[in-house]
């Protein structure tokens, strides 16, 4: 090598050297919280709107100074009372051009988002978010409810993003999410604590656990959503979901004047939509589900076999049917005592069942459907636990639960208080999307939550095939077409297949013709454990370029997604470069803003850089 092209080739290097190290180690996004008051629960909002950038930490922590948040673009902070330190540090923060997002702000902040001390508290309201705003893109402006108390302020100085208001039919109300400058950077608050009612939309109302409530034999989770906790004349629009956008549209609103971050995409590949199909096998043999799963896999779908015991089911049914991608696991029986679960015969039940499938089949028991959807609602010391069975779960290795079901028959709450049936049935828990459980302190339950919404035993008393089927076909139409997103779970029950059999084959081709997959529980686990492990890191951006790195260290056989928005300042994507690989990448508007859609093989490292001009 001549010395001109060696030095040549050290200066390259150095660059290269020099770039990678200039790259932060830190990530852009910090979580400062507790689980009093859910702000723990941030992190899960993060990672189901694929903000996998982000730490978390607690106020509490002596490491806790400006200089340490000033190495963040922003920090949201939960609920949680201020010290005078405190208050002066997120002041300088705000002031030297940091971004802060706040819920239920201490009234020692209200100067810095641009509102007056607190005048009040509503409770169980609703919000409605301004659709002329840039934040308001591609959301709904219709009113959604919100769940706990909300804090009562005037603006002074604070734009509203969206308003609050006491009832649905209230004509006028007050700030319910504000946005203000302040200094060289900018704040928002949101003025009800938002983690919060995240988790009460999505599990019900915790003052109902442990019981009987909906006058249907046995607690049942939906026991939690009587007296009117939901609002079902909107179930169609995800109201937990579009409330979760508004976060993430706000995180992408303070990142304009910084840099533009990648996302990871809710579903596998570039999906819109995902199916999975499960089958409570009760006390049925495997010569009655053989034809059952030779229908469905016929199809090009698969199904979960939840079985209550081991003896009418043989091994070599079992390897044959998990071969072709099926999933075997137990039906958890503690129908004895439904009207009165307790913690030790519900954790004796779910261990009996686990141990049995595993001794029968050597399969673990991951995902999990109680007999009667029998759900504990007592902890360990007999005091109400809305997530009590969730926590259950967790202790017995479950790590996905669907026993939210859509069944309200002949109940005491009125007909059908869980929302009408048919094309117009939406998600009573107010969001299409499975996340993780979170107990009523606020801390996080490592079990996934996913609605069985679309359940033939409703629709079989209801005597309503057509509905059954128009159930999914709307379901899956506004995920589709109209950004309403969602995992959809159906349940047929074997023997109730002489019911469910015709609409469930119409289900699955309407599926088909959508190139829409039918998964098994356990697939959908893998790949959200997949995704949510998935971790963006050493962001650099300068000459306006944007690199960082992907890792995934779990594989999965379906793509992995990730998102960045395709304008940025006055700028616009021109070149995305994966491991020095130009990459053709997807244009989609996805809620208002124009994204740009790159595919990847989840269970490896990445480098990426994405060239604005």
């Amino acid at each position: 090598m001549t010395r001109s092209k060696f030095l040549l080739t050290a200066t390259i290097l150095l660059v290269e050297i020099t770039a990678y190290s200039n790259k932060s180690t830190t990530p852009p996004i910090l979580v400062l919280s507790t689980n009093a008051g859910f702000g723990s629960y941030t992190c899960e909002i993060l990672k189901t709107e694929g903000f996998n950038e982000f730490k978390s930490d607690s106020l509490m922590d002596v490491n806790i100074s400006l200089q340490y948040l000033k190495q963040f673009d922003i920090v949201i902070l939960g609920k949680t009372a201020l010290t005078l330190t405190q208050k002066t540090m997120f002041y300088e923060y705000v002031e030297e051009g940091g971004s802060l997002i706040a819920f239920i702000p201490d009234n020692k902040l209200c100067g810095l988002f641009g509102i007056d001390n607190t005048t009040g508290t509503v409770n169980e309201g609703y919000i409605s978010i301004d659709p002329d705003t840039e934040l308001g893109l591609g959301i709904t402006s219709r009113k959604m409810q919100f769940h706990g108390t909300a804090n009562k302020h005037t603006l002074h100085g604070g734009k509203e993003i969206a308003t609050l208001f006491k009832e649905k039919n209230s004509v006028s109300g007050f700030p319910g999410i504000v946005s203000n400058k302040y200094g060289k950077g900018h704040s928002m608050a949101f003025l009800y604590n938002l983690p919060q009612s995240i988790v009460l939309t999505r599990q019900g109302n915790p003052l109902f656990a442990g019981m009987e409530k909906d006058g249907i034999l046995g607690q049942r989770g939906m026991d939690l959503f009587t007296d009117n906790w939901v609002d079902t004349s909107i179930s169609t629009i995800n109201q937990a979901d579009e409330q979760m956008v508004l976060l993430s549209h706000c995180l992408e609103n303070m990142l304009a004047d910084k840099k533009p971050l990648p996302r990871v995409w809710y579903f596998p590949d570039t999906l819109k939509c995902l199916v999975t199909l499960t089958n409570d096998g009760e006390y049925k043999s495997e010569k009655d589900f053989e034809p059952q799963f030779r229908d469905v896999d016929s199809l090009g779908a698969k199904m979960s076999l939840y079985i209550i015991g081991v003896d009418k089911v043989s091994g070599a049914w079992v390897n044959k049917w998990t071969r072709r991608g099926f999933e075997i696991a137990g039906h958890p029986d503690d129908t004895k005592e439904a009207a009165n679960p307790t913690w030790n015969r519900m954790d004796s039940a779910l261990r009996t069942r686990k141990n049995e499938i595993y001794s029968s089949y050597g399969l673990p028991m991951r995902t999990n459907v109680n007999h009667w959807f029998v759900w504990c609602g007592k902890n360990a010391d007999d005091k109400q636990e809305f997530a009590a069975e969730a926590r259950l779960e967790e202790k017995n290795g479950i790590e996905l639960d669907i026993n939210y079901a859509h069944y309200d028959m002949k109940s005491n709450q009125g007909e059908h208080y869980l929302g009408p049936l048919g094309t117009d049935q939406g998600n009573f828990t107010g969001s299409g999307l499975v996340m993780k459980f979170a107990d009523s302190r606020g801390k996080i339950i490592n079990v996934y939550q996913q609605l069985n919404a679309v359940y033939d035993q409703e629709y079989n008393e209801s005597h309503d095939p057509e509905g059954f089927f128009n159930c999914f076909k709307g379901l899956m139409d506004r995920s589709l077409n109209n950004e309403v997103y969602s995992f959809i779970s159906v349940k047929s029950h074997n023997d109730e297949y002489y019911f469910s059999k015709s609409p469930l084959m119409k289900m699955l081709t309407y599926a088909r013709q959508n190139k829409i997959p039918v998964w098994t529980e356990l697939n959908l686990l893998d790949f959200l454990k997949m995704k949510d492990e998935t971790v963006f890191s050493g962001f650099d951006w300068s000459n306006d370029q944007l690199t960082f790195k992907l890792s995934s260290s779990i594989k999965n056989s379906n793509g992995l997604t990730f998102l960045l928005p395709i304008n940025h300042m006055d700028l616009k994507i021109r070149q995305i470069v994966v491991n020095n690989q130009n990459r053709k990448f997807e244009h989609r508007i996805i809620k208002g803003i124009e994204y740009a859609l790159v595919t990847v093989i989840p269970g490896n490292e990445y480098r990426i850089s994405v060239k604005y001009q």
